[in-house]
C-alpha cells in the first residue's frame, strides 16, 4: 500500500481524490535523481487503492486497456484521480492536474475480478 508513505489524500469527493506525493520518498532517487517523475506503475497501484476506497472493498486489476500517458507527473504536482465504474467488471481511471482538471494527464480502463 502506497498511501501515507508515497502519497497522501488531501481532498476527496464523489469518486475523486486529490493526492499529494511525498517528494522525499526513496522511489524518486531512482526515478530519476536529476528530474524525478512519478512511475507509471505507481499511478496504477494508486488507482487500485483509490478504487478500493471508492467501492468499499478490495479491487484487483486483471488487465489494463487504453493506457495513455499524456505528460509526466512530478513529485511536487498535486493530481486528482477519478475512478468510475464503467461496467460490472471494468472501471475508468482519469488523472488530471488538480489546478486544471481539464488537463488530462493519464487515462485508462481497468478490468477487475
Amino acid at each position: 500500500m502506497l498511501q501515507n508513505s508515497f502519497y497522501d489524500i488531501v481532498h476527496s469527493d464523489q469518486g475523486g481524490y486529490t493526492i499529494r506525493f511525498n517528494a522525499s520518498h526513496p522511489i524518486f532517487s531512482g526515478h530519476f535523481p536529476e528530474r524525478p517523475i512519478v512511475p507509471g506503475a505507481c499511478i496504477v497501484q494508486i488507482a487500485e487503492e483509490l478504487a478500493a476506497l471508492t467501492y468499499g472493498y478490495p479491487i484487483c486489476f486483471t488487465a489494463i486497456r487504453d493506457l495513455k500517458f499524456r505528460q509526466p507527473i512530478t513529485p511536487d504536482q498535486e493530481v486528482t484521480i477519478r475512478v468510475r465504474k464503467a461496467t460490472e467488471s471494468t472501471c475508468e481511471v482519469l488523472c488530471a492536474d488538480s489546478k486544471n482538471e481539464q488537463q488530462l494527464i493519464i487515462s485508462f480502463k481497468i478490468y477487475t475480478i
